[in-house]
């Protein structure tokens, strides 16, 4: 995937304050009238909370505080294309599913993937994100002849690479839980080490950019935007043939709603239905920069 024109996603999110917000301290209503969302406003470049109200926070309800993000950059559009306010409600991450089921919000909306476990409590909406894996090195470190792409790395040159070498990632993603069950845990024999995992992803590439890393693994769009910290460039790979099937569905992303709720679930699903996958991309390679700008 390459890097996007913004100026249709800047048409897309730059919405004005027809996105409202109930006043702090009256009860809040949750029905489907209004898009109720939940997010923990600290997992970059999903959802962060920061001081500084721009054109791609909302208010976080309760407080003097915004959110920013990938999924705040859904949430403005879910209201452009619904025609509904938005409230976002800060939420740990364990409370956003009992969070959903007592009503509390309506939507969770925080880099949660579809899992067969999450969907006995709860229903999903198609993915608002489908994503490819790739890895962030020093591109004086990059192999010559794969590792494009057009010729992405196979598993089996990864293990060769990254043999000696140690890997690091944003802390309780779905690259930081790769590193141990396809590169530390290998039947290669490579002996790859698993660096403790950093608070944000710009933390983690500078690891890689500083060579205290080899290598850091993620989505695509956010590979590619850390490379604007300067001399790293993106290792593409061929992952579907290593990945499992459930790690690959861990790649993609799902709004989580009430189960039975039918209603929102399909009108949600309707909405995203209208975004094009160049604009994903583009949101989230723009929320990774803003990520990195605030490292």
């Amino acid at each position: 995937m390459k890097r996007r024109n913004l100026t249709k996603l800047l048409g897309i999110i730059a919405i004005s304050s027809t996105i409202s917000l109930a006043s702090c301290g009256n009860s809040l209503e949750v029905n489907n009238d209004t898009l109720v969302i939940g997010m923990e406003c600290n997992y970059q470049p999903f959802n962060w909370t920061t001081t500084e109200e721009s054109e791609y926070t909302l208010p976080i309800y309760g407080t003097n505080e915004f959110a920013d993000g990938y999924d705040v950059a859904i949430a403005r559009y879910l209201s452009e294309e619904t025609g509904k306010d938005v409230v976002i409600k800060r939420i740990v991450w364990d409370s956003l599913i009992p969070s959903l089921q007592n009503d509390e919000v309506n939507l969770v909306l925080a880099g949660m993937t579809d899992t067969p476990e999450r969907r006995l409590s709860i229903d999903f909406t198609d993915p608002y994100l489908k994503s490819d894996l790739a890895f962030l090195v020093r591109t004086e470190d990059m192999p010559e002849g794969y590792g494009t792409e057009d010729n992405p790395a196979t598993y089996e040159q990864l293990l060769e690479l990254f043999d000696g070498q140690t890997l690091v990632c944003q802390a309780n993603v779905v690259g930081d839980g790769f590193i141990d069950t396809y590169f530390v845990n290998n039947d290669s024999g490579a002996e790859i080490r698993h660096a403790p995992a950093q608070a944000t992803y710009p933390a983690a590439a500078n690891e890689v950019k500083g060579g205290t890393a080899f290598a850091m693994p993620a989505e695509l769009p956010v590979i590619e935007t850390m490379t604007n910290l300067g001399g790293l460039s993106v290792l593409y790979c061929d992952y579907t043939n290593f990945l499992s099937e459930e790690d690959i569905n861990g790649l993609s992303v799902s709004i989580g709603v009430k189960k039975g709720n039918t209603e929102l679930e399909e009108e949600i699903s309707a909405a995203l239905a209208n975004l094009s996958e160049e604009d994903r991309n583009t949101m989230m390679g723009e929320a990774a920069s803003r990520s990195a700008a605030n490292a």
